[in-house]
């Protein structure tokens, strides 16, 4: 029988509560070197110690000790500094594994996040696996903030018993940002007007600029101002949110949304102050409760949010949602039936029936050659 793994998490709960090494070893009477293996996970400390050390950091045994379930890999993670992270799902990317959070407690985890080091700019975890390796290294991690992305991830898993999909909600911005650094296979992006597609060209050059970048039209909508039903206040244009006493729901700054009002608002003197407002919503559907539930008297979200709460909507821009990733995920056959999906008429027929969406485009695939100098 395989031996199981002795976990410590007592550096980091000792850290937390401020304590040194030499101090917490003072307090429960060891010398500073056996602390130094119980933390590293060299020693297992008796019962009696465990409790004791236990009492000190005001906390439970199992807190600061447990045996691994399952193996344990190195990956880089995904996941702003300030954030707390103990599930995570996890994909392969190349050569690497990458560790998103889970936040949705809801749907199954791929690990538990035993702890974290930053090394030459990088985030990297070791990560306790719940899922097969199998299972991880078939899994797509999508960026991006259309609810369509989710139903696409589920169809998936759904048809393909080898092959599933995560959708990580994020901004465009967000979502280009995990491309560029390879912690994602494919970004979801709307930061241009269905009028300049050629922003998105742009934007996927960037990404990759030594390789050959790929657009994949997903689907085309109306975003604008979402008012309570009725549009009690009157609200038209994105110049009436200036009104004193207005309360907008806000956008982070890299989203589509934010930069949608930065472009309305241009050269309005009080555009800062409603650019900056709060509360902040982390997606469209958020934006829409706000309002719904008399947080906020307008926000802009995608025309599909405000029909999901009955609100009214004013349409501002109309905008393509698209794909961005490199050509050479295309050769991946998982990444290559994700993208079938898209194709396929039981999704259209779905999709189709979601309002808010024109899907008359959809599909539709760009290469995006490298620039050569000349």
């Amino acid at each position: 029988m395989k031996k199981a793994r002795f976990l410590s998490s007592l550096k980091e709960r000792r850290t937390a509560v401020g304590l040194s090494q030499a101090d917490l070893a003072r307090r429960i009477g060891v010398s500073r070197q056996a602390l130094i293996h119980i933390e590293a996970g060299k020693q297992i400390p008796s019962t009696q110690l465990a409790l004791q050390l236990a009492h000190s950091l005001r906390c439970t045994v199992e807190d600061l000790f447990r045996l691994a379930g399952g193996p344990l890999i190195s990956s880089r993670l995904a996941a702003p500094e300030e954030t707390s992270v103990e599930r995570v799902i996890v994909g392969r990317i190349g050569d690497e594994l990458i560790a998103h959070p889970q936040y949705d407690d809801t749907q199954a985890a791929d690990g538990w996040l035993l702890n974290s080091t930053n090394s030459a700019g990088l985030e990297n975890g070791i990560v306790e696996l719940f899922s097969s390796r199998a299972s991880i290294d078939s899994n797509i991690l999508v960026a991006g903030c259309a609810p369509l992305l989710g139903v696409l991830c589920d169809r998936l898993g759904r048809q393909y018993a080898d092959t599933r999909a995560t959708w990580i909600p994020a901004d465009s911005s967000q979502a280009l940002s995990l491309l560029k650094k390879r912690l994602v296979h494919v970004a979801g992006i709307h930061l241009a007007s269905n009028a300049d597609p050629k922003a998105h060209s742009s934007l996927a050059k960037h990404a990759f600029p030594n390789e050959t970048a790929t657009l994949v039209n997903l689907a085309r909508w109306r975003q604008g101002l979402l008012v309570a039903a009725g549009n009690p206040l009157g609200i038209k244009t994105a110049t009436d949110l200036l009104r004193p006493g207005l309360r907008y729901a806000g956008r982070t700054k890299g989203s589509g949304a934010q930069k949608l009002l930065s472009r309305l608002l241009v050269g309005e003197t009080q555009a800062t102050n409603i650019i900056n407002s709060r509360p902040l919503a982390s997606n469209h559907a958020e934006v829409a409760r706000l309002v719904s539930t008399g947080v906020a008297d307008a926000g802009i979200a995608i025309e599909s949010a405000a029909l999901a709460e009955e609100l009214s909507f004013i349409p501002l821009s109309r905008e393509r949602f698209d794909l961005v990733l490199s050509e050479s995920q295309l050769k991946s056959p998982a990444v290559s039936r994700f993208l079938s999906l898209i194709d396929q008429s039981s999704f259209r027929s779905e999709a189709g029936k979601l309002p808010g969406y024109d899907l008359s485009l959809s599909g539709h695939l760009t290469t995006l050659a490298v620039s050569r100098p000349d």
